[in-house]
């Protein structure tokens, strides 16, 4: 196929790689010209790593850092309220938990959309500067500003939070939704932030992981990035007036503002914006999962679907894996299970089993980002009801489960082999009546009850949350 992929993030790019990889031909149209990339870190579990390990990344040369603890800390005192230990992540879950630098995730990923590479599709063509203004999920069609219209095999939407495609794909409007929180962030040169005399209390003789200060309604994220030399910080404050509007991650912020937040706090934690030139900020929004992510020839992924808070570092491994769901459902290969042969018809059950795969997935996974007493605490009960219409399968035990960094969490999240997953069930479909047995919801044998990630969404045991018109929504606001 000739596929098309709006956006070049995490999403578009791991995309571009999955579907070359596929034996497709990609092109990406990105609206920006890459000549400001965001500064910011970003935390990669184990389910995200066995895919970039598969696809060839590059680790050496993007720097990562590897997480062996989470510490808790009173921004006043700097006192240790909890600790969690990362040592066994990597035995227990055969991948590592590090962190990148994004402008180093990024280019890694792009190497590999637009290199070389034996055995692939010719390299991904990335097109700088195509804004893309509309679609047509029927023909398979986009329209760039300006007005030319290219028409494509498949087109993937992956161009983050704000896109402006969900309500034509999903047919219903869900906007995102402000949660009452803003964050000041920064990268802080940690030869800079060692200068002040307190600096040795935290991260002298430690190993690399969380640091997060704590403070009534104020929360402190810090972690290091780009082999140690910088201290990703996010500073997780209540949204003030002036800040209600900026919700991309690319305003400029006083330090005079930030240094008013910190009031109260240790001298330490308020050198640390002091230490770097750029400070930005941006308010924090999330969006109810949508009940559709594909129509027609366009399917979406990553955060223009599941668009989450941060609580638990899945943002981008959600991206990453909604990409290789792709390349194991649309291989062309002989050693794929069941080998794809493009037709529209073949396209379309191909695309509806991607939904069938995915949304047990990353519905739950967006909808637990919720659950943080730090960020938002929506009513429990309300939460695990929201869950069931997506996941069949055990929940985190409550009120653990809240909690980011907790052995449950770990076990739901990072035992996730999405390649596995989608192999099982490609095995278990039938390709001439698009139907798996499972997919009636039923957790019972056959593939459903071996396997908790698959289901028919809006099926399992919460009919008393429909009417006649469909799903409640209002369980998910």
């Amino acid at each position: 196929m000739n596929i098309a992929i709006v956006g070049a993030g995490i999403a578009g790019l791991g995309a571009a790689i999955a579907l070359r990889r596929a034996g497709h031909y990609v092109e990406i149209y990105e609206k920006s010209q890459f000549k400001n990339e965001i500064g910011a870190a970003i935390l990669i579990t184990p389910n995200g790593h066995r895919i970039l390990r598969r696809w060839g990344f590059n680790f050496d040369k993007a720097r990562p850092v590897d997480f062996k603890q989470f510490r808790y800390v009173n921004a006043s005192t700097l006192e240790i309220a909890k600790y969690e230990s990362f040592e066994g992540v990597e035995e227990r879950f055969g991948e590592r938990m590090a962190s990148y630098h994004r402008v180093d995730l990024h280019s890694g990923l792009r190497e590999i959309a637009t290199g070389e590479r034996e055995g692939w599709t010719a390299p991904a063509k990335i097109h700088l500067g195509c804004e893309v203004v509309g679609v047509d999920s029927e023909k398979g069609v986009i329209e760039l500003k300006g007005g030319e219209k290219i028409s494509r095999d498949l087109v993937v939407i992956a161009d983050g939070c704000h896109t402006a495609f969900i309500p034509q794909v999903a047919q219903e409007d869900i906007p995102v939704q402000m949660i009452g929180k803003s964050v000041y962030r920064m990268l802080a040169p940690f030869a800079k932030l060692r200068e002040h005399s307190d600096a040795s209390k935290l991260w002298d003789d430690e190993k690399p992981g969380f640091v997060t200060f704590f403070r009534n309604d104020l929360m402190i994220v810090t972690y290091p990035c780009r082999g140690e030399e910088l201290l990703n910080v996010a500073i997780f404050h209540n949204t003030r007036l002036e800040e209600r509007q900026k919700v991309d991650w690319n305003s400029s912020a006083e330090l005079s503002k930030v240094l008013e937040v910190l009031e109260g706090c240790s001298e330490l934690v308020k050198h640390i914006p002091q230490t770097t030139d750029v400070i930005k900020v941006y308010t924090v929004t999330q969006r109810p999962p949508a009940l559709t992510i594909h129509r027609g020839k366009i399917i979406c992924i990553g955060d223009s679907v599941h668009h989450m808070l941060p609580t638990h570092a899945q943002g981008g491994c959600s991206a990453l894996e909604d990409a290789a769901a792709l390349e194991v459902l649309l291989s062309l290969h002989p050693d794929s299970p069941k080998p794809f042969t493009h037709t529209a018809s073949n396209l379309e059950k191909r695309l509806k089993l991607y939904q069938h795969l995915r949304l047990p997935r990353s519905a739950p996974t967006q909808i637990l980002s919720s659950l943080s007493p730090q960020l938002t605490m929506a009513g429990l009960a309300k939460k695990t009801a929201e869950l069931r219409k997506f996941y069949a399968g055990d929940l985190p035990p409550w009120p653990m489960g809240t909690g980011s960094w907790t052995e449950p969490l770990r076990e739901f999240f990072y035992s996730y082999d999405v390649f596995a997953e989608a192999e099982d069930v490609l095995k278990a479909w039938d390709e001439e009546t698009g139907w798996c047995e499972g997919m009636e919801g039923v957790a019972g044998e056959g593939i459903a009850g071996k396997n908790r990630w698959f289901g028919d969404v809006g099926r399992w045991a919460v009919e008393d949350l429909r009417d006649g018109n469909g799903v409640d929504r209002e369980v998910a606001r």
